[in-house]
């Protein structure tokens, strides 16, 4: 954990543990428990598990 981290957390302010800055732009990285190793990966799972269940309700509904 940074020291930025540890501060945040100090302070109260434990929403911002994760938050990360790249090129420029800041953004909420979201859950920081993951089973999957990079967000794409959990994006495109999350993905294929959609489409998964749209297609079974497609089949099974009448």
């Amino acid at each position: 954990m940074s020291e930025k981290q540890e501060k945040d957390i100090v302070e109260g302010d434990a929403q911002n543990i994760d938050i990360q800055e790249v090129d420029g732009f800041r953004f909420h990285r979201g859950s920081a428990l993951s089973i999957f190793g990079s967000d794409r990966r959990e994006d495109m799972m999350a993905l294929l598990l959609a489409l998964l269940i749209a297609l079974g309700v497609y089949l099974l509904v009448p």
